[in-house]
């Protein structure tokens, strides 16, 4: 008999960027503000790869535009 677990951690790139920055000196946990993870920060082209929670609550889904979410939250980080 073979048994197989699946493990999907919400947001792990997201989480696991913030871990590093925070580590690396920076003040701000992007997990506890609207922040993806994705595209390119000059020319805003791409798509979300990973999004905070805050970010969730104003409709941001995976696989996006980034241009798409920058609308939904003009606050949000990259």
């Amino acid at each position: 008999r073979r048994i197989v677990f699946h493990i999907d951690v919400n947001s792990a790139y997201l989480s696991w960027t913030a871990v590093e920055q925070l580590k690396n000196g920076a003040e701000t946990d992007i997990r506890t503000i609207p922040a993806i993870i994705g595209g390119n920060q000059e020319s805003r082209h791409g798509v979300v790869l990973a999004k905070s929670l805050p970010a969730k609550k104003f409709g941001i889904r995976t696989g996006e535009p980034v241009a798409n979410a920058l609308r939904k939250c003009r606050n949000l980080q990259l």
